[in-house]
C-alpha cells in the first residue's frame, strides 16, 4: 500500500529545493567514486543492502509520520528529507544581535533585542541512501537550518560524521535524528537561549554539506517569530480551552482569540458584541477582560455582528466620535454635521441655515441668547394668538411647544454637567455622578466637579445637615409619642388597647373583657388577681430598650452630621 503522502503534488518551491538537494547529494556521490573512496560492492551484500535500507525506511515513516518526505527515487537510489525538531524547554530565549544607526557618520550602536519562543522551525536533514549503506559507506546528506550560521551548521555535520565513525556498518539515520533533536542546541552553545548574531562576524570552515545561512538578523528574527505564532496558534486551536465568560469549556476552533492574546468562545462574543451595539454603548465595546481595555479590530466585529449590527456599530461610532468634538454641532433643521466658528457660529452645508450653536435658534450677532423660559413663554404667547385668529387650525409651531415642555419637565430635576453642559437626572445612589457624555465627574448636589468639591465645602452641606436635624427631631418626636401613648393587646380579640395613667386595669372596648396590662391575662375579680401575691394595680411602664437605643442613635446623629464610620 502507498502512502498517503505520495499522492500529494508537490508545490514548485519544494520542487525546486529537492532537485538543488539531489544535485548537491549526487555531486557528492560521483566525488567520492572518482575518488575511490566509494569502492565497489558485491551483488550479495548489495542485495542486503538494499534489504537493510527498505527496512531503515519503512521504520523511519513509521516513527516520524508527516515529518519525512520520500523523494522519487529515479536513479535507483533511496533519498529522502526529515524536519526535525530540537527539543527546547516552555519558554527559550532568543538574542538577536542588531545595529541602531547614532549620528550621520555612519556610526552604529550595536544591542541586543530578546524574545521567547516555544518551537524553533525543524532542521532538514536530506540524506541520499548509496549502494554501499550501510555496509561500507554512509548515507550523503545536507543538513538546512534557517535560524543557525554555516559555521555552526557545519559542525552539527562534522558531529553526525563521528556517529557513523563510532558504529560503522549499522544503521545510522535514527541515530543522527535523535541526536539533532536532542543535543543540537547544547552542541552549538546554545543551552540557556539562542543567539543571533550578523553573518560577517562568523569565522571558521564551512562544511559544502551545511546548505543555508543567515541572510540577515532581521530575516532570521521574522523567520522564528512566524513560525512561533503559527505553531502556537496551531496548538491553540487542537486543544481545549475555559472561557473567562461563561466558564465552559470548548475546543480552541470555537474560541475567538483578540489582539490583546485574549481569548473567548465564540458565542459569548458574539452576545456581548450586539448588547453594546443595541445599548449604544459602542465606546465600550472592547475586550472583556479585567483592565484589558484592548480595542476589537472591526473586521473581528463584522463576523461576530453581520451586516445590520455592524451597519449599526459604524454610525454610532461615528456619532460617538462627532459628539466628542469640541468645534462639531447638528443643524436644527435637516441635522447635518456642522463645523463651529470662534463666535458660537455656524452654517448648514446641506441646507445653508445659519444658526447659533448656543439656542439653535437662527443666526443673531449682538443679541443675547433666549433662555429656554423666554422660549416657552414667546411660545405660549404665539400659541394663545394663533389659537384665536385661527378657527382649529394647528400652528406649525404646536410640536416645539410641546417639546419645550417636555424638556422644561425634565429638567426640573435635573443637574446640567459643569464639564459639558449636558443635562444628567438621578435615579438612585449617592451625589458622586460620573457623565456619560464627557466621562468626568462632578457633585450632584452642588453641580461643582470632583476637584473643587474636595477643596471647598459643598455649599448644601449645611442646609442638608440642618434639614437632617429637624428629621432627627420629628423622629424624636414620633417616638416619644409613641411610647407615651403605648397600646396592650387585648387577650381575648387582640384589640389594641392603652393605659389610663398608670392603671394596668384595662377594659376592652370591643369585646367587653378585663385584662391586665403587665400579664396580659383576663381579670375576672380585681381583689385576686391584684394584690402582694399578684400584680401591681399601678406601675409606671419600662422604657422599650430599642426605642430607647433608636432614640439614642437619632441625637446622635442629629449633632455628629450624620457621618458614617468608613
Amino acid at each position: 500500500m502507498e502512502s498517503p503522502r505520495a499522492e500529494r503534488e508537490p508545490s514548485p518551491e519544494a520542487v525546486a529545493a529537492e532537485s538543488r538537494e539531489l544535485a548537491v547529494l549526487r555531486e557528492m556521490m560521483l566525488r567520492a567514486r572518482r575518488e575511490g573512496e566509494d569502492p565497489q560492492v558485491p551483488d550479495e551484500q548489495l542485495r542486503s543492502n538494499d534489504q537493510l535500507q527498505q527496512d531503515e525506511m519503512m521504520a523511519l515513516e513509521a516513527i516520524y509520520g508527516d515529518n519525512i518526505g520520500i523523494f522519487c527515487e529515479k536513479t535507483g537510489l533511496r533519498s529522502f528529507e526529515i524536519h526535525v525538531h530540537c527539543e527546547i524547554p516552555d519558554d527559550l530565549s532568543v538574542s538577536a544581535e542588531l545595529f541602531q544607526d547614532v549620528d550621520d557618520h555612519d556610526l552604529k550602536s550595536r544591542f541586543l533585542d530578546t524574545f521567547s519562543v516555544q518551537h524553533l522551525p525543524p532542521m532538514s536533514l536530506t540524506c541520499l541512501m548509496p549502494q554501499s549503506y550501510p555496509s561500507l559507506h554512509p548515507p550523503y546528506f545536507t543538513l538546512t537550518v534557517q535560524w543557525l550560521d554555516s559555521v555552526k551548521i557545519s559542525s552539527l555535520c562534522d558531529m553526525l560524521d563521528s556517529i557513523w565513525t563510532q558504529q560503522p556498518g549499522q544503521e545510522i539515520l535514527y541515530e543522527w535524528v535523535q541526536w539533532l533533536q536532542s543535543y543540537a542546541l547544547s552542541h552549538v552553545g546554545f543551552v540557556d537561549g539562542i543567539v543571533i548574531r550578523q553573518p560577517d562576524m562568523m569565522i571558521g570552515p564551512v562544511d559544502v554539506r551545511a546548505v543555508g545561512e543567515i541572510v540577515s538578523v532581521e530575516s532570521a528574527v521574522q523567520c522564528l517569530i512566524s513560525y512561533n505564532e503559527e505553531r502556537c496558534h496551531e496548538s491553540f486551536l487542537n486543544g481545549l480551552h475555559d472561557c473567562m465568560i461563561c466558564f465552559s469549556e470548548h475546543p480552541g476552533l470555537d474560541f475567538i482569540k483578540l489582539p490583546c492574546l485574549h481569548y473567548y468562545c465564540r458565542r459569548c462574543m458574539e452576545t456581548y458584541s450586539r448588547m453594546h451595539v443595541k445599548e449604544g454603548t459602542v465606546m465600550e465595546l472592547l475586550c472583556p477582560g479585567d483592565k484589558c481595555q484592548g480595542v476589537i479590530p472591526p473586521n473581528l466585529l463584522k463576523r461576530l455582528l453581520g451586516d445590520a449590527d455592524f451597519e449599526r456599530w459604524e454610525r454610532l461610532i461615528l456619532e460617538r466620535t462627532l459628539d466628542s468634538m469640541v468645534d462639531v454641532t447638528y443643524c436644527p433643521r435637516c441635522g447635518t454635521v456642522c463645523l463651529e466658528d470662534e463666535e458660537n457660529n455656524a452654517q448648514c452645508s446641506k441646507c445653508f441655515f445659519s444658526f447659533c450653536t448656543l439656542c439653535r435658534e437662527r443666526r443673531h450677532i449682538g443679541d443675547i441668547c433666549m433662555t429656554p423660559e423666554e422660549k416657552l413663554l414667546s411660545l405660549q404667547d404665539r400659541e394663545k394668538v394663533c389659537s384665536s385668529s385661527s378657527s382649529g387650525k394647528v400652528d406649525t409651531s404646536t410640536d416645539l411647544f410641546n417639546e419645550l415642555v417636555s424638556i422644561k419637565e425634565a429638567l426640573r430635576d435635573a443637574v446640567p454637567c459643569p464639564h459639558c453642559r449636558i443635562a444628567i437626572s438621578r435615579v438612585s445612589g449617592c451625589n458622586h455622578m460620573h457623565c456619560r457624555n464627557c466621562g468626568n465627574g462632578f457633585c450632584y448636589d452642588c453641580g461643582e466637579p470632583l476637584d473643587y468639591h474636595r477643596i471647598h465645602q459643598c455649599r448644601l452641606d449645611e442646609v442638608q445637615k440642618s434639614v437632617r436635624q429637624a428629621d432627627v427631631v420629628k423622629q424624636i418626636q414620633k417616638e416619644v409619642t409613641a411610647q407615651r401613648f403605648r397600646n396592650y393587646p387585648c387577650p381575648s380579640c387582640h384589640q389594641q388597647n392603652p393605659k389610663v395613667g398608670n392603671n394596668n386595669h384595662i377594659f376592652c372596648w370591643a369585646c367587653q373583657v378585663h385584662y391586665c396590662a403587665l400579664c396580659g391575662k383576663v381579670v375576672r375579680k380585681s381583689s385576686e388577681h391584684y394584690g402582694p401575691r399578684g400584680c401591681k394595680q399601678h406601675t409606671v411602664d419600662a422604657v422599650d430598650p430599642s426605642s430607647e437605643g433608636r432614640m439614642r442613635s437619632l441625637v446622635r446623629k442629629m449633632f455628629h452630621g450624620g457621618r458614617a464610620k468608613r
